[in-house]
């Protein structure tokens, strides 16, 4: 009797743990399934954001060569002697200016 009874339990361990594998495997799969398509989610969304950054600079780029055109054209020294007059400048008298050594 006590041998029946010992084969009958180790006859329903083997039939729990033959049950229980292929659902542990099935579940890993099924996991690491989820964690690659949560990688490529990442990595696209993070293409999106680079291409989106990219544009950003080039047209920052545009930007600050466009700024840097206006500033010279603003500061050339024909502008500012066609500007002087508005204002009442005018070139220094002779004795105005004074050289330091």
């Amino acid at each position: 009797m006590l041998e029946e009874w010992a084969l009958k339990r180790h006859a329903k361990s083997r039939a729990k743990a033959s049950r229980l594998l292929p659902a542990v495997l099935g579940s890993a799969a099924v996991l690491m399934g989820f964690a690659l398509l949560m990688v490529r989610l990442e990595v696209i969304q993070e293409g999106y954001r680079l291409s989106s950054l990219r544009l950003e600079v080039e047209k920052l780029r545009q930007q600050n060569q466009r700024l840097r055109l206006e500033a010279a054209e603003l500061s050339s020294y024909q502008r500012l002697r066609s500007l002087a007059p508005k204002y009442g400048l005018r070139p220094p008298t002779p004795g105005q200016v004074v050289m330091v050594r």
